[in-house]
């Protein structure tokens, strides 16, 4: 990196909170999943959105693209160019405001979740969802730009749900305040105020039309009870079912079910549902049982629920399977190509069916390339499921990387030309999905282009065109 460069970055957030020491740069090239990424140029961490907003306005001018991280827990690709600027929000990281009577908070992006939501439980109420599955890593802002799919989907809804209010530097290095709080003085209790719901825009965007500074999130009255269940399946089709009867009696919190990768450890059946319920004693007691009977009149066999509680109260993927993590895991360097989105609660029949009869089709390159698949499992929402598919390969073989991708744009194929829609979109996805989305993906491109025409910001994340080269 030009020196002048560096220390005109270092003027605006403090020689101490730039790197150009490449071990750094490295680091943050890449977030959680298999896609390879260019090194960048440097690593900026801002400490407040004045700072973020003269770091857009220098990238800007000097068309220097810049991508945007919090602690990088995402699968989808983080896109990040040779010679770009790397963005980490997570010194941004007060807790600005707490309204225990309108129930809401106001956080900076870069706060960690669940280091918020901890905070927040000695006042007694709660982030109003849980967070996702890096709830102990994920920042704030990182959530909602991918509008993370939380705990607690099947009743509470996803994380975007529950914003009230964004403070956001756009591409220009201009401020943006969303939701009522856009109108000087008044409180940041309504989102859908003061026209169209600008709110929206930056829920789910992966950071390409502006960085968020702030959310002001809802919050709830922490639960009296919780309680857990679990049931075996010898039919996939018949779980899936008995899901479906659950959202109709609107009798979970959260539900969960296992399809594929490994059994629950001690268990047998083709599938597996998880069942948490919260609220008042007495409602959580009754909606549980509601749940009981509709899993035992699809054949389902109640087992322990041990694994339930520890996966909800230690947020330890593992735990869905009765494992601790390490042994599921393994010793192996894997990395997951993850394939996962929307479905509707009969479609995940379709799409369960159509892998399997994949993964028989493809049986000897998953044992030539060593291939395992972690989980087939399924998020249920209010009225359908998001399935996420997680085949591993071994880091330590090209030819398996190599194949991993391959075989997860065939997957992708498969399950979106079903009718799967992605949850979260990052570089990886982009070319997978946007061109199916016609008239969807040119409005984003629009905006885009609109917001940022210089393309700075996160370029090749979910617009493919029009970004910086």
């Amino acid at each position: 990196m030009p020196s002048q460069i560096r220390k005109a970055l270092a003027k605006i957030v403090g020689d101490a909170h730039v790197s150009d020491v490449l071990v750094d740069r490295i680091c943050y090239s890449r977030d959680c999943g298999p896609d390879r990424a260019g090194v960048p140029a440097a690593v900026v961490r801002p400490a407040a959105a004045a700072e973020v907003a003269e770091v857009l306005k220098l990238c800007s001018r000097l068309e220097i693209p810049l991508f945007v991280r919090g602690r990088g827990t995402a699968f989808l690709g983080s896109g990040v160019r040779t010679d770009s600027i790397v963005l980490e929000t997570t010194r941004m990281d007060r807790v600005a405001h707490v309204d225990t009577d309108a129930n809401w908070v106001r956080v900076d992006g870069g706060a960690i979740w669940h280091s918020v939501d901890a905070e927040m439980r000695r006042l007694g109420r709660e982030l109003a969802v849980p967070g996702g599955g890096g709830l102990f890593s994920c920042t704030i802002g990182g959530s909602v730009a991918v509008n993370a799919i939380p705990h607690a989907l099947t009743e509470y809804g996803m994380t975007g749900d529950h914003v009230l209010s964004l403070d956001v530097v756009l591409p220009s290095g201009e401020f943006i305040r969303t939701g009522s709080a856009a109108n000087p003085g008044s409180d940041p209790v309504e989102r859908y105020a003061n026209g169209p719901d600008l709110t929206g825009l930056f829920v789910g965007s992966y950071g390409i039309f502006g960085i968020i500074a702030s959310v002001v999130y809802r919050l709830r009255r922490a639960p009296e009870s919780e309680r857990f269940a679990m049931y075996a399946f010898e039919d996939y089709c018949a779980a899936a079912d008995a899901a479906c009867g659950i959202q109709t009696q609107e009798a979970a919190t959260f539900l969960v079910g296992l399809f594929g990768g490994p059994k629950p450890a001690g268990l047998d059946g083709d599938a597996f549902l998880h069942i948490i319920v919260r609220g008042d004693a007495t409602p959580t007691a009754e909606r549980l049982a509601r749940a009981k009977a509709v899993c035992e009149a699809m054949g389902g066999r109640r087992v322990s629920a041990d694994g339930t509680r520890s996966y909800w109260e230690e947020h330890m993927y593992s735990w869905l399977r009765n494992t601790p993590p390490g042994p599921y895991y393994s010793d192996r360097p894997y990395f997951c190509p993850e394939v996962a989105g929307f479905v509707s609660t009969q479609g995940l029949k379709r799409a369960i069916g159509l892998f399997r009869e994949f993964v028989q089709e493809h049986r000897e390159e998953f044992d030539r390339f060593g291939i395992r698949i972690k989980g087939v499992d399924a998020y249920f929402s209010r009225n359908g499921a998001f399935l996420w598919i997680d085949t591993l390969y071994d880091e330590r073989r090209e030819d398996a990387w190599e194949y991993g991708l391959r075989l997860r744009a065939q997957i992708a194929d498969l399950m979106f030309s079903e009718g799967m829609s992605p949850g979260g979109i990052g570089a990886g996805l982009t070319p997978l999905i946007m061109p199916r989305l016609g008239t969807y993906s040119g409005l984003v491109e629009t905006l885009k282009r609109t917001l940022d025409p210089k393309g700075v910001l996160n370029p090749g994340v979910l617009v493919q065109s029009g970004g910086m080269s």
